[in-house]
């Protein structure tokens, strides 16, 4: 065996690493891959956006549907805004169109300089957390919600 680190690997590198772990992930799981694989299965994009009366972006949720999950990727309100409801009525209409869409839960992660407070009002639960995150002592929370 022969150990190489390599800085800038092109595709068909990565994609050799790649065929490996999904041939794992089929043998191991081939329910769940069948499934994945199917076109109504595919992961959906989710964007809402929020307008001020002169159409400027004052804030904005970017996430995903698959299969029972709402994904919760990036959500973030203009500063001068925050406190207006603007994030909490974003977070309201993704977690309707994901139920619209079939989903039963949401999940996101937030620091715990960002929004975990935030999520918890908003009946997020943690169910996880990770010390540290930065290297700077701040916590990387994960968040899940019933919907």
């Amino acid at each position: 065996m022969n150990l190489e680190v390599i800085d800038r690997p092109g595709d068909e590198l990565c994609e050799a690493v790649n065929v490996l772990l999904r041939s794992h992930n089929r043998t191991a799981n081939p329910v769940f891959w069948e499934a994945r694989g199917r076109p109504e299965n595919r992961s959906v994009a989710l964007n809402v956006f929020a307008f001020d009366a002169d159409r400027r972006v004052i804030g904005g949720l970017f996430g995903s549907t698959q299969f029972s999950w709402l994904k919760v990727e990036i959500m973030a309100v203009v500063d001068h805004r925050r406190g207006e409801g603007i994030g909490g009525a974003l977070l309201a209409r993704a977690e309707e169109i994901g139920r619209g869409r079939g989903c039963k839960y949401a999940f996101t992660e937030t620091m715990e300089f960002q929004a975990p407070e935030f999520y918890r009002r908003a009946g997020y639960r943690i169910a996880g957390a990770i010390d540290d995150w930065d290297s700077h002592g701040h916590k990387k929370y994960f968040l899940v919600k019933d919907l």
